[in-house]
């Protein structure tokens, strides 16, 4: 007898079809399941008959169900993810341009667009959590998409040098789940030196959106910016940040998202934390002038990085943010002339494309007005600034971009037009982490710049707003 032909004599095909639906359901793996399908003609039934109805219910217990799925649809895949991400465990995902690798984005990205689409569950601190997390949270734990431990080889003559953006997007979106040091879970961040050089790169020269509306997410860099501080959170070897961050209670740390991603713009949690890190002038002036001769000796030296200041003695700083109506923000002109935070980001819906249905309504494409306050080596500063919507990027939903002025008078009229700081930076899908840039707004080139995240967090007992009342969200 063929060895993949259920046999007619075995055991099971003296149990009736629901009890033996029943075991199929205990059998653990998937690859369980393919075997004790073949065992014989009663266990192959339970498994593909009954309209395929055990598809339908295996699919529940692992997936978000979305409605109107057939279950032949259903069984392909959750097969076809089987397959890829047992699979893609062997992959190092350095560039991401292969083709079994785009698959397995592929399926990452349906995951991470169709969690919390049904039923939530609750984690041990009850925080939301959805099934589709449970598995990306897995496959980042088995594979090496973000936790590999060798520097990367260089590409091949046939090959392309650069990260794909959907390789960093989804990296983005995979990393949140890592920022726990309880989970002692390697930082897995190679080639630091060259996040560092990424991350200080002038704004004219390292945008971090680009396109010909600049409302395309620069997906490496904001990964370089995101390596960069995981480095430092997860690393106790690399700063104090690892066990001031450890100090933490769990509501002050990253999480990640805990809800379904929505397209266009939406406002945020009111509470943040989070920490930037700088150079002084001349060593940033040492470290550009490295980054843009890459022949040198030193530029190619992985044991060199300079020392970065603040995020080296694990400072974090609070700051609590209120969303209000684009119009009703003070917003001198001179200040908009150098960081553009109204500019247009999403193309408004015509009249004869209002009949036709749209991932994004008018309302999520308006900007969000900020007005915000906070805490920095025990000084009290402003923010005002503006959320601006974002197309899907890369085929994800829910990223936004913020523009802030940090200032020490309360109206922001009063500013010092030769002496603007602004930060610049991409909210990840779900709203939980802000990464970006900190840039002297008054330079226009080579400006004087540095990283910073942004994380939220739920409410503290003694951060009272001393601010006016002025949260509309």
């Amino acid at each position: 007898m063929d060895h993949d032909t259920p046999s007619s004599s075995s055991a099971f095909n003296k149990l009736p079809i629901e009890l033996n639906k029943t075991i199929v359901h205990f059998v653990g793996t998937d690859r369980d399941i393919a075997n004790f399908r073949r065992i014989c003609r009663a266990t192959n039934h339970a498994v593909d008959g009954d309209h395929l109805s055990f598809w339908r219910a295996a699919y529940r217990e692992k997936y978000v169900l979305l409605p109107g799925r057939s279950n032949k649809e259903l069984k392909y895949q959750y097969q076809r993810r089987s397959k890829y991400l047992r699979r893609g465990t062997s992959y190092d995902f350095v560039r991401g341009h292969g083709g079994i690798e785009k698959r397995i984005l592929g399926i990452l990205k349906d995951l991470i667009n169709e969690s919390f689409k049904g039923t939530a569950v609750f984690d041990e601190q009850g925080r939301p959590q959805c099934l589709n997390q449970l598995v990306i949270q897995k496959f980042v734990m088995d594979s090496r998409l973000l936790l590999n431990s060798k520097r990367p080889k260089a590409p091949k003559s046939n090959e392309p040098n650069y990260v794909s953006p959907s390789l960093a997007a989804v990296k983005l979106m995979c990393s949140q789940f890592l920022f726990n040091p309880d989970a002692d879970i390697p930082h897995g961040v190679v080639a630091i030196e060259e996040s560092q050089q990424a991350v200080y790169a002038p704004t004219n020269l390292a945008p971090i959106f680009v396109g010909p509306k600049k409302n395309e997410v620069n997906m490496e860099w904001v990964l370089h910016c995101l390596n960069f501080f995981r480095y430092y959170m997860m690393n106790p070897d690399a700063s104090a940040l690892y066990d001031n961050l450890a100090e933490e209670a769990l509501s002050q740390r990253p999480t990640p998202w805990e809800g379904p991603l929505k397209s266009g713009s939406y406002p945020l949690g009111n509470c943040w934390k989070g920490t930037y890190a700088y150079l002084d002038h001349k060593t940033l002036d040492k470290l550009r002038e490295r980054s843009a001769n890459p022949s040198s000796k030193k530029a190619h030296d992985g044991e060199f990085m300079f020392e970065d200041l603040n995020i080296d003695e694990g400072k974090i700083q609070s700051l609590h943010l209120n969303f209000v109506d684009e119009e009703s923000l003070n917003w001198p002109d001179d200040v908009e002339a150098k960081v553009h935070s109204k500019r247009e980001t999403i193309i408004p819906t015509t009249r004869a494309q209002h009949s036709k249905k749209s991932s994004t309504d008018d309302i999520a494409t308006k900007n969000i007005g900020i007005k915000g306050w906070g805490e920095d080596l025990q000084d009290h500063f402003y923010a005002t600034g503006f959320l601006n919507p974002l197309p899907d990027q890369c085929d994800i939903l829910g990223w936004q971009r913020i523009t802030l002025m940090k200032h020490f008078e309360e109206d922001l009229s009063d500013h010092d037009g030769d002496n603007l700081w602004a930060y610049e930076g991409v909210v990840l899908p779900g709203g939980k982490i802000i990464l970006g840039r900190w840039y002297y707004a008054s330079e226009d080139e080579n400006d004087y710049s540095g990283p910073f995240i942004l994380w939220q967090v739920e409410p503290e007992p003694e951060l009272v707003d001393d601010s006016e009342d002025d949260n509309e969200s």
